[in-house]
């Protein structure tokens, strides 16, 4: 049985946004991960409170609230990719482990910056959105990507061959895609 992987890629207006797309262009800086669909929750780092860029951590978004809800007007896309029913099942209990223990995870500021110049700089318990959301994928057999997970940008998903573009749009638009 095959079961569904979702990332959503998408690009505010923030600050640290605009200076992402600054240095490494395309179309989106912010990758997440989820399991329920468009209108579910997507795990990944980034701010954990709405108004403020700092601190990071590990969060889980949703399209209409937190950050979203104060910009729903963000660029998103969402893609699907099939996976077996075990693989979903290894990413879902890893998404929840991570969860539960969400306070000790942290932003990496500097794994964000090395990955400008393609460098994985790893520390544990440190991610940023894309290395987040491509280790999680090659760890469990998901995918295969052309960069190791610290070294992985959010456009670089795109290279997936059985990534399927399911919703293209503005982030108030993606509850109504399911």
């Amino acid at each position: 049985m095959e079961h569904t992987v979702y990332i959503l890629l998408s690009r505010s207006g923030s600050v640290a946004s605009r200076m992402i797309h600054f240095f490494i262009s395309g179309d989106y800086t912010h990758a997440s991960i989820g399991l329920d669909g468009p209108s579910g929750y997507f795990y990944s780092f980034a701010r954990k409170y709405p108004r403020w860029p700092l601190p990071g951590g590990f969060v889980r978004e949703r399209a209409g609230t937190g950050f979203f809800a104060l910009h729903p007007g963000t660029p998103c896309c969402l893609y699907a990719l099939t996976v077996s029913k075990e693989t979903y099942l290894q990413i879902r209990e890893r998404l929840a482990l991570m969860y539960a223990c969400r306070e000790d995870y942290h932003y990496s500021i500097l794994g964000a910056m090395a990955c400008y110049f393609r460098l994985p700089f790893v520390r544990r318990k440190y991610y940023f959105c894309s290395h987040f959301v491509a280790e999680v994928l090659t760890e469990s057999g998901a995918a295969c990507l052309p960069y190791v997970p610290a070294a992985t940008r959010p456009m670089d998903f795109l290279s997936l061959k059985r990534l399927r573009k399911i919703h293209q749009g503005e982030m108030h638009t993606l509850e109504k895609a399911g």
